[in-house]
């Protein structure tokens, strides 16, 4: 009979508070998990927005060089006379002013 009193005895509420911290530690696990899944989603749609960004600048590049290569006075000539275009070059004689067109006040003036 001694023997049984001197041992310690361990309360059941020791068990139970072991059990809920097992509990906390493996929720905390899991939600850490899912939380760091989220943030390694997250980073991977933003590196693929800059990629998108990226192309669309090269594009934007490439469409200026090309509007340069369309526009360039020298070769548009050269396009013209290749494909045997009857439109000739203007002198600045040939460049005439027009002037602003009168406004709608002043029409309706001149009708009454």
């Amino acid at each position: 009979m001694n023997r049984l009193r001197s041992e310690p005895k361990t309360h059941i509420s020791v068990f139970i508070t072991l059990f809920l911290a097992a509990l906390v530690m493996v929720g905390g696990g899991i939600l850490h998990a899912v939380y760091k899944n989220k943030q390694v989603r997250t980073v991977r749609l933003i590196d693929e927005a800059e990629k998108r960004m990226e192309q669309t600048q090269v594009k934007i590049r490439m469409v200026d060089v090309r509007m340069d290569k369309l526009l360039d006075r020298y070769e548009m000539r050269e396009r013209l006379k290749f494909s045997g275009s009857a439109l000739v070059d203007a002198t600045p004689s040939d460049i005439e002013v027009v002037e602003k067109a009168a406004s709608e006040q002043e029409v309706a003036a001149i009708r009454d």
